[in-house]
């Protein structure tokens, strides 16, 4: 079964129907509305029921082709139908090359929180083929680079100063700076989850800049910014509340505003109020014990987890980030 969304399979659906022909593989598709709002349960139960419908056994296999909210979905459904079948991952976005598609994590949004309900189910296979990224628009495309940022400043200050350096390079999606890129951020993310699958340590690393990110998606119910935006802004953030708390150098948030500047992640930020974003980060899944739990970075390549941060600094903090953030402009 492949799960896809129409403008991905219009691409590449008939090239993948004949390459299955050629090898006597029998296949069906099931073509879902691309965005985030597809996210729900009523999407899941829609694909449940649609594999039920083919016949689907304990030895068939779920293919996802399509980004983030695709293969969420799909792994999801594949974790559930029959207690859990083989599951495969064709990520044709960046960011779910570099993230979304790395890790076995799958989910829905839920009560109007982002992957409230979800699963941890490895897929047996990823595959990352960087040339469909050709077809990507602009804005998809640096929403992807936002991720591959994060890397650099979570895990290795070498990936940040590449592109420091290459940021044309890559804005033009060069190939070999693009795979280098990519090898890279999976290298990263899958070293990091084979330590920690289930998020009980390091695994939180992976969720720099998305505290304060993922609040503002939902504030603006994901229509306002993208997901690489949004955490771009959270990265930011985190990074001044880093330096607030004396941990890092004014240097290192500097280097950080730069580049993402440069990249054209920080899109115009309407004002929004600290307090209904300062409850959303309590909803967030990465809190603990009612307190919520940021990453936060002591020079690019390092960050650490940081619990109980005084409520009257994150806020102020946050009062602080949407003057600065309007400076950007």
């Amino acid at each position: 079964m492949v799960l896809s969304v129409p403008c991905v399979f219009n691409k590449y659906g008939k090239k993948i129907g004949k390459n299955f022909q050629r090898v006597g593989i029998d296949f069906r598709t099931i073509l879902i509305p691309d965005g985030e709002d597809q996210k729900t349960e009523r999407s899941l139960f829609f694909i449940l029921k649609k594999m039920a419908q083919h016949g689907l056994q304990r030895d068939s296999t779920l293919i996802t082709l399509g980004g983030g909210v695709v293969g969420d979905l799909g792994g999801l459904a594949a974790s559930l139908y029959m207690r859990g079948i083989n599951f495969i991952q064709c990520p044709t976005t960046l960011l779910a090359q570099v993230d979304a598609g790395i890790g076995g994590k799958t989910a829905i949004d839920f009560v109007g929180i982002k992957n409230l309900i979800g699963t941890f189910y490895q897929p047996k296979l990823v595959l990352i083929d960087p040339l469909v990224l050709k077809s990507l628009d602009r804005r998809q495309y640096r929403t992807g680079l936002a991720e591959i940022i994060k890397y650099g400043v979570i895990q290795d200050e070498k990936l940040f100063k590449k592109i420091e350096n290459q940021t044309e390079n890559i804005l033009r999606r060069e190939p070999k700076i693009l795979i280098s890129l990519i090898s890279r951020s999976c290298e990263i993310k899958a070293k990091i989850i084979s330590e920690d699958e289930r998020e009980n340590g390091k695994r939180a690393w992976l969720n720099y800049g998305h505290t304060l990110g993922h609040a503002l998606e939902s504030y603006f119910k994901y229509k306002t910014l993208t997901h690489g935006e949004a955490i771009s802004y959270g990265m930011l953030f985190a990074a001044q509340l880093s330096r607030r708390m004396n941990m890092c150098s004014e240097e290192v948030v500097q280097r950080q505003s730069q580049l993402l500047r440069k990249i054209g992640l920080f899109r115009k930020l309407p004002r929004f109020n600290s307090e209904m974003v300062f409850k959303k980060m309590f909803l967030d899944k990465k809190s603990r014990r009612g307190q919520i739990q940021f990453i936060l970075t002591r020079k690019i390549g390092l960050v650490t987890i940081q619990k109980n941060i005084p409520q009257s600094i994150i806020l102020s903090a946050l009062k602080q980030f949407q003057i600065d953030a309007s400076g950007l402009f």
